[in-house]
C-alpha cells in the first residue's frame, strides 16, 4: 500500500509505472496541494533498496534512512533562493570544487553511491530564470538512465515550450469541496460548509486551526471593506491598500462575489 499523505493525490500513482517510468517528469497543479509530498514518496520508493514497487519503501534500509535525514547522496533537491525568489544556473550547475556543491550534471552521469537511481527535483521550477531553463534543457537532452529528473511547478505554461516539450506532463486538480472536509476532518479541525469557501486559497499541506481563524477574518473584513464602498471612488481607495500577497486573493473573491451577483440579479428578472 503506497504511503501518499494527501487522499486527493492517492488517484495519481496509478499514473506512474515503474517499467514505463519517465526519465523526466512535470508534475503542476495549485500552490499547497502537496506535489513536492508526491515527488518525494516517488523518489523515496525509487531510492529504496528493498522495494521494487513505486510509492512503496522499507524505511529500514540505509537508502531509506538516509532520505529521512536528509543527507542522501542519490538524491538532490533543488528549490528558489530566498533572497532572488528564482533559481539561476549556479544551482544547477553547481560548484563542486569550491563549496563540494554538485551540479545536476554531474550527478545525473556519476554512478550512484548508495541506491539503484539518482533523482533530481526542481521546486518552483516556473522560477528558473531562461539562462537555467537553457541548462536543463541541454540536460534533458542527454539523460543518464539511471537518472530521473521531476520538476514541480504551479504556473507550468511559463516554461519554455521546448522544455516542456521534453517532460512527461502529470496536472493535479485542486480537491473538490468534499474531499478537503474529509481531510480537515480526520486532522481533528472543527469546520462548517462556509469555511471551506475560501480553501482554495490556503495551502492544504500546512492547514491548521490559526490559519482556518485567520483566513475567517481576513474574509470577514474584506466583506466589511466591500459592504462600506458605496461608490467606486470609495472601492479603488480601498483596493488601493490591498497589498501584493493578498491582491490575487481579493481579486479572486470579488469576480466571484459580482458573477453571483449576476446570477442572482438574472433569477429576479
Amino acid at each position: 500500500m503506497n504511503r501518499i499523505k494527501y487522499p486527493w493525490l492517492k488517484k495519481y500513482v496509478e499514473h506512474f509505472d515503474i517499467n514505463k517510468l519517465a526519465h523526466s517528469h512535470l508534475l503542476s497543479g495549485k500552490t499547497g496541494i502537496g506535489k513536492l509530498h508526491f515527488a518525494e514518496e516517488l523518489s523515496k520508493s525509487l531510492l529504496c533498496s528493498n522495494s521494487n514497487e513505486l510509492f512503496e519503501y522499507c524505511n529500514d534500509c540505509s537508502s531509506c534512512k538516509a532520505f529521512n535525514a536528509g543527507s542522501h547522496p542519490d538524491f538532490k533537491l533543488i528549490d528558489k533562493e530566498k533572497e532572488t525568489k528564482i533559481i539561476k544556473i549556479s544551482q544547477l550547475r553547481g560548484n563542486s570544487k569550491e563549496t563540494g556543491d554538485e551540479g545536476i550534471l554531474n550527478i545525473s552521469h556519476e554512478t550512484p553511491l548508495l541506491s539503484k537511481s539518482k533523482i533530481i527535483v526542481i521546486n518552483s521550477a516556473e522560477s528558473m530564470n531562461l539562462e537555467s531553463q537553457n541548462f536543463l534543457l541541454k540536460t534533458l537532452e542527454e539523460p543518464s538512465k539511471n537518472t530521473f529528473i521531476f520538476l514541480i511547478s504551479s504556473k507550468p505554461f511559463s516554461l519554455k515550450p521546448t522544455l516542456l516539450s521534453r517532460l512527461n506532463h502529470t496536472s493535479f486538480s485542486f480537491p473538490n469541496k468534499e474531499g478537503i472536509s474529509l481531510w480537515i476532518n480526520s486532522l481533528g479541525i472543527e469546520l462548517n460548509s462556509k469555511d471551506l469557501n475560501f480553501f482554495e486559497n490556503l495551502n492544504l499541506t500546512e492547514i491548521n486551526q490559526d490559519q482556518i481563524k485567520k483566513g475567517k477574518e481576513e474574509r470577514k473584513e474584506f466583506s466589511y471593506e466591500l459592504s462600506e464602498s458605496s461608490s467606486s471612488k470609495k472601492l479603488e481607495k480601498i483596493a488601493s491598500n490591498w497589498d501584493d500577497k493578498f491582491l490575487s486573493i481579493k481579486l479572486g473573491w470579488l469576480s466571484k462575489i459580482i458573477l453571483q451577483s449576476i446570477f442572482v440579479k438574472i433569477n429576479k428578472t
